[in-house]
C-alpha cells in the first residue's frame, strides 16, 4: 500500500468495496500499487494491478472493477490500462487531483514480443482476465503547448505491444497507432482476438495531428491494416467534452504488426452533374462532401480527355457548387472527377462526364 498521495483512495467490483490492501492468499483479490519518482526528476508515475486472490490474472472479466487515486499535486495527463470499456475520470478535491479508473478485466496472451514490437507467432502464456492501469504525468514531453494539449489523452488495449501516443505520419496526413501480438495464444492453435481503445483531446488532435473539425470525425476516419484482421471500429464524439472516444475490436494478428491508422480526409461529393454551357466551357454542380475531421476549404474539378492522338486536361478550384470548367475542346467528352480539398489533403473522389457540346 502506498501511504500519501499519490495513493489508492478506494477500489470496488460491482459496486462493492474490496481491500485494497489484502494479503496474497485472502479472500480478496488482491490489489497493488507502485508510484515511481526519482527525487529531482519532474517524471513522476502511477500504476496499479488488481489479480485475483491467489495472484493469478484470471479475474472474472464480466466484472466492473473501480478504483479511485488521489494523486495530490499531480496532475494525471495521461493513461494507459489493460482493460476493456474503459473509463477515466478527472477531477479536484479538497486541492487534489482524483483520478478514477473504471473498467473490465482483459483476456492476454502475451511476454512475446520484444520492446521494438516484434513478436513470435505463439504467446509465452495466456492470462484469462488481466487488469491494470496506469498514470503519467507527461513532464517527458518537451514542448509546453504539446505537453498541455494531451491532458486528458487515455489509450487502453489487451494487445501484448502498444505504441504511445498515436504518431503523425507527414507523408500521408494521417494518425496511426501500432500494435503487436503473438497470432495464437499459449495452446499455439486458439488466434488471440485483440481490441484497443482510445481517448483523443480536440486540442491534442488539432496541434499534434493537424486535425482542424475532430467534430466530425466519425468510424470511417479510422481501419486497421494488416492480414487477417476484421476489425469493427466504434467513434464516440463527445462536442461538449470536447473529446473524441475511438473503440476497436476483433484485431487479429496473423501478420502479428497492425497499423490503425486514422484517415482524416473529406468524402465525396454527392448528387453530381454536369452541363455543357458552350463549346468551351461546362459546369458542374454537387452537393457538398462530408468532413471526416478536416475542414473543407473548397472544391477542385478536374476534366480529361484522353484518345491514342489527343490528350487534354482543364481543371478549376473553387468553394462550392457549381463549378465552370474552362478551356476545354470543342467537340470532346471529358470524364471529370470532384474532390474537396482540406488540411489533410484532398477527399474522396466523385467521377461524372462531361458531354461534347453540342450535346
Amino acid at each position: 500500500m502506498v501511504v500519501g498521495p499519490p495513493c489508492v483512495v478506494s477500489v470496488k467490483k460491482n459496486g462493492a468495496a474490496i481491500p485494497y490492501n489484502a494479503a496474497p492468499g485472502g479472500s480478496n483479490d488482491l490489489v497493488v500499487a507502485t508510484h515511481y519518482h526519482v527525487p529531482g526528476d519532474p517524471a513522476i508515475r502511477f500504476n496499479f494491478s488488481i489479480s485475483a486472490p491467489d495472484g493469478s490474472f484470471t479475474l472474472d472479466r464480466t466484472k466492473r472493477y473501480q478504483v479511485v487515486l488521489n494523486l495530490g499535486a499531480v496532475y494525471p495527463g495521461e493513461t494507459f490500462a489493460r482493460a476493456h470499456d474503459v473509463r477515466v475520470d478527472r477531477t479536484v478535491a479538497g486541492g487534489h487531483n482524483i483520478v478514477t479508473f473504471i473498467q473490465n478485466p482483459v483476456r492476454m496472451a502475451d511476454d512475446s514480443c520484444t520492446g521494438a514490437g516484434v513478436c513470435s507467432m505463439t504467446a509465452i502464456r495466456t492470462s484469462t482476465g488481466y487488469l491494470d492501469g496506469w498514470i503519467d504525468n507527461l513532464t517527458y514531453i518537451s514542448d509546453a503547448g504539446d505537453r498541455a494539449a494531451m491532458r486528458g489523452f487515455d489509450l487502453a488495449s489487451n494487445a501484448d505491444w502498444v505504441s504511445s501516443p498515436l504518431e503523425l505520419d507527414d507523408s500521408t496526413d494521417s494518425i496511426f497507432l501500432r500494435v503487436a501480438n503473438s497470432h495464437f495464444e499459449h495452446d499455439g492453435t486458439t488466434p488471440f482476438i485483440g481490441s484497443a481503445e482510445f481517448k483523443l483531446p480536440f486540442p491534442m488532435l488539432r496541434r499534434l495531428y493537424e486535425v482542424d473539425d475532430p467534430a466530425s470525425l466519425t468510424p470511417a476516419a479510422f481501419s486497421v491494416t494488416g492480414a487477417g484482421s476484421a476489425a469493427t471500429t466504434d467513434v464516440d464524439v463527445d462536442a461538449t467534452g470536447h473529446t473524441v472516444h475511438v473503440q476497436l475490436e476483433g484485431l487479429t494478428f496473423s501478420r502479428r504488426r497492425l497499423r490503425i491508422i486514422g484517415d482524416t480526409r473529406p468524402g465525396r461529393p454527392r448528387d453530381v452533374v454536369a452541363r455543357r454551357l458552350t463549346s468551351t466551357r461546362g459546369r458542374i454542380s454537387f452537393s457538398p462532401a462530408t468532413p471526416r475531421g478536416s475542414l473543407i476549404r473548397g472544391y477542385k474539378a478536374t476534366c480529361r480527355y484522353s484518345s491514342p492522338t489527343l490528350r487534354h486536361h482543364s481543371f478549376v478550384i473553387g468553394p462550392g457548387s457549381p463549378l465552370i470548367v474552362r478551356n476545354l475542346r470543342p467537340g470532346l467528352r471529358y470524364a471529370c472527377t470532384v474532390r474537396a480539398t482540406s488540411r489533410a489533403g484532398l477527399g474522396r473522389i466523385a467521377r461524372v462526364t462531361m458531354p461534347r457540346f453540342p450535346g
